[in-house]
C-alpha cells in the first residue's frame, strides 16, 4: 500500500475514532459534540499537508475533501446513533439536508486540504531553496 493511502487510512481511523469517543463523552461530560469540530479540521489539514508532502497539491485537496465527506455522512450517522449531545439544537435530518450538508462539508474539507497542502508546498519550496543556498 503506498504511503500516502496509509496516511488517509490512519485519519479515516482517527476521525471515526473522535465520533465515537466524542459522541459519548459528549453525553457523560454534558458538553457540546460541536465542540470537536476543531480537531477534525486539525487532522484533515495535517492528512493533507502529509500526503501532499508525499505525492501532490491535488491529492491533498482530495484527502482533505475525502474525509470530510466521511465525517459529515458516516460520522455523522455514528454520533446520532450514539446520542451525541448538540446542545438544544432539535433540527430534523431530512434526506435533502443530510445531502446537502455533505456538499458543504466536503467543500469545506476541500478547502481545509488546500490550506493544509498549500502549507507542505510551501515548506518544501523553503527547505529545498536552503538546501540548494
Amino acid at each position: 500500500m503506498k504511503k500516502e493511502y496509509k496516511i488517509l487510512l490512519i485519519a479515516l481511523l482517527a476521525v471515526g475514532l473522535i465520533d465515537i469517543l466524542g459522541s459519548v463523552t459528549s453525553r457523560l461530560l454534558d458538553f457540546n459534540y460541536s465542540y470537536l469540530s476543531p480537531i477534525s479540521f486539525v487532522i484533515y489539514g495535517t492528512t493533507a499537508f502529509l500526503a501532499t508532502r508525499n505525492r501532490n497539491l491535488a491529492t491533498g485537496v482530495l484527502f482533505g475533501a475525502s474525509l470530510d465527506l466521511f465525517d459529515s455522512t458516516i460520522g455523522l450517522k455514528i454520533s446520532m446513533f450514539l446520542n451525541a449531545n448538540t446542545g438544544d439544537s432539535v433540527i430534523e435530518l431530512t434526506t435533502v439536508l443530510w445531502v446537502l450538508t455533505a456538499i458543504v462539508m466536503t467543500a469545506l474539507g476541500a478547502l481545509v486540504g488546500l490550506v493544509g497542502g498549500g502549507l507542505a508546498r510551501m515548506t518544501k519550496k523553503k527547505s529545498t531553496t536552503a538546501q540548494q543556498s
